[in-house]
C-alpha cells in the first residue's frame, strides 16, 4: 500500500473523524485538538494518508528547552553543547490506525518526523529530538532507530549528530 506524509489541514475534517488508534487520548488529541494547536503554532501534525485519503497514522512535533541540570554527564557530552539550557525538538504523539498496526507505517511515520525534525533544526537550533515513553509504545520501537534512554527520567533522545548521519552518510 502507498501512503505519503503531509500535514494536516482543514481537508483532512473528515478522515480525522474515522481515524481510531484504540487509545482514546491520542484519537481524541488528533479528532479535536491537533489542528487547533498547528494554528496556534504550537506543533505540526504529520500524517500518513494512503491513496483512499485515509489517515494511516500521525506523528505531532513541537520545540521545548531541556536544562542542563536535567541531563546526565554523558548525555551533556553527546549534545556537545556548553549552554545551561538546550534547544530540543519534542515528539509529541505518535500514533497509527488500527487496522494498520504491526505493518511498518509507525517506523515509516517516525523516519519522516525526524527527517522534518533535523531539517527543521538546521534552521531554527536544536540539539536533540526527545520522546516521552508513553503507555502502550515499548521503548524499543525507538531505540531501533538510535533513541537513547536519558538517565533517571521518562524519556528518550536521539542527538541531532546522530540523524545527521543518518540523513546524510556521506557528508
Amino acid at each position: 500500500m502507498e501512503a505519503q506524509v503531509v500535514v494536516l489541514s482543514q481537508r483532512h475534517r473528515s478522515a480525522l473523524e474515522r481515524f481510531s488508534c484504540s487509545y482514546l487520548l491520542l484519537d481524541t488529541y488528533l479528532q479535536c485538538f491537533a489542528l487547533q494547536d498547528q494554528q496556534a503554532l504550537k506543533s505540526i501534525c504529520l500524517l500518513l494518508v494512503n491513496q483512499e485519503k485515509d489517515i494511516v497514522g500521525y506523528v505531532t512535533l513541537g520545540t521545548s528547552t531541556l536544562e542542563a541540570t536535567h541531563l546526565h554527564f554523558n548525555t551533556f557530552k553527546i549534545t556537545k553543547s556548553p549552554n545551561r539550557h538546550h534547544p530540543i525538538v519534542v515528539i509529541k504523539r505518535l500514533a497509527i490506525g488500527v487496522q494498520f498496526q504491526g505493518k511498518g507505517f509507525g517506523r515509516h511515520l517516525l523516519i519522516a518526523a525526524l527527517k522534518q525534525a533535523f531539517i527543521s533544526s538546521r534552521s531554527i537550533g536544536a540539539s536533540a529530538v526527545f520522546v516521552n515513553q508513553i503507555d502502550g509504545i515499548p521503548t524499543t520501537f525507538y531505540k531501533k532507530l538510535g533513541f537513547i534512554d536519558l538517565p533517571n527520567q521518562q524519556k528518550l533522545f536521539l542527538p541531532m549528530q546522530q540523524l545527521h548521519a543518518m540523513f546524510f552518510p556521506f557528508h
